[in-house]
């Protein structure tokens, strides 16, 4: 338990001292990036996987033999 208690007193100053380093601002601009950064990442999976669904969408009505303007309107 004790060595627990360690790592977390020297994390935590560690992550203090690097908090003095830096300004108001600068934590501002990096948690925005992250955010940011965080966003996109969120938004890229998520095209990727409502890519993969609609195209088994697609590849299931036409395996059950519909046409493909009723299959596209369907996948839209």
């Amino acid at each position: 338990m004790e060595r627990l208690q360690t790592a977390f007193a020297y994390f935590v100053s560690l992550l203090l001292a690097w908090f003095s380093r830096h300004s108001p601002q600068d934590i501002a601009f990096m948690v925005g990036s992250l955010v940011a950064v965080g966003t996109l990442i969120i938004n890229l999976v998520s095209a990727i996987v409502n890519w993969h669904y609609r195209r088994k969408t697609l590849e299931l009505l036409r395996a059950r033999g519909m046409s493909e303007e009723v299959a596209n309107e369907f996948n839209r």
